[in-house]
């Protein structure tokens, strides 16, 4: 059964601003610590964030709370499958969190354009 569905778009130039104003602050702000070391490396570092932050926009309107405690911006990060698909991981406070309420899966999907990140995700109970 579908718990909820959120879906975000983000424009990847309000994201560069951001960057080029707090760098490194900005992207510890939004990533999670894995998230962290991969964007470090990232050949395009700034759409690395607008997905990112797209992703966990999404997440948080699926589970039907908008960024708050626990679901926040470093309790959720984006992992990629073996084939590349991109899915979440949660920090331990947040998957208690969804396991309360019976969120047993949350899908995501992702894509850009030169202007724009959208993220979008279904939770399932």
């Amino acid at each position: 059964m579908i718990y909820g569905i959120g879906t975000d778009m983000v424009d990847i130039k309000r994201i560069e601003r951001l960057y080029q104003q707090y760098r490194d602050a900005f992207a510890l702000k939004i990533l999670s610590r894995i998230e962290y070391l991969e964007w470090q490396s990232h050949p395009q570092p700034v759409a690395f964030l607008a997905k990112r932050f797209a992703a966990k926009e999404a997440f948080s309107k699926a589970v039907n709370t908008g960024i708050r405690n626990p679901v926040t911006l470093g309790n959720i990060g984006v992992i990629h499958d073996e084939m590349g698909k991109p899915e979440f991981w949660v920090a331990e406070p947040l998957q208690a969190w969804m396991d309360e309420r019976g969120i047993k899966h949350v899908h995501l999907s992702l894509t850009d354009e030169d202007h724009y990140s959208v993220a979008f995700v279904v939770a399932e109970q």
